[in-house]
């Protein structure tokens, strides 16, 4: 049985991932969390351009204004996440193969997600796309809030200069 999409479906599908105690957490997991988090922001986006395109500006200009409120921490994420692959890489051959391996996995769930979405069914999910575009212009869309725990586990390791 399908869920219809709503508002509170929206929020668990963007915020999925359920962070675990800083404690717990491990540079990896917490790189993730956060990382695929934005990648559930983009998917649900691009769920609906595809569904509604007369809303894509709309959804457009409010994804900027968020990727404007976390250009930072999205240029500092991709960073790490290179530095990570770099570091798990013996040469520069296996850090080019890790890299496309894990930018196709990333973009593969990136578009399992979107596509689950897209397989809800079409009630209300004009009124969730609406809410999706509030979320992001909104004050509750805050990734350095939503995600400190993890963000204070990155931030232990300094990035290379």
């Amino acid at each position: 049985m399908r869920l219809n999409f709503s508002w509170v479906a929206l929020v668990c599908m963007v915020t999925a991932a359920v962070p675990v105690a800083a404690q717990e957490q491990d540079y990896g997991t917490s790189l993730r969390h956060i990382y695929f988090a934005h990648q559930r922001l983009l998917a649900v986006r691009d769920a609906c351009d595809r569904v509604f395109p007369e809303q894509a500006k709309a959804a457009e200009r409010a994804y900027a204004v968020w990727q404007g409120r976390h250009k930072a921490l999205l240029g500092e994420l991709d960073l790490r996440l290179t530095h990570m692959i770099r570091g798990a890489s013996k040469d520069e051959q296996e850090y080019a193969r890790n890299i496309g391996k894990y930018e196709g996995a990333i973009l593969q769930y990136r578009n399992e997600q979107r596509d689950e979405i897209m397989a809800q069914p079409r009630e209300g999910m004009a009124q969730g796309c609406e809410d999706f575009r509030n979320y992001l212009t909104g004050s509750g869309s805050d990734f350095h809030a939503e995600y400190a725990d993890e963000l204070r586990v990155l931030r232990k390791r300094k990035l290379p200069k």
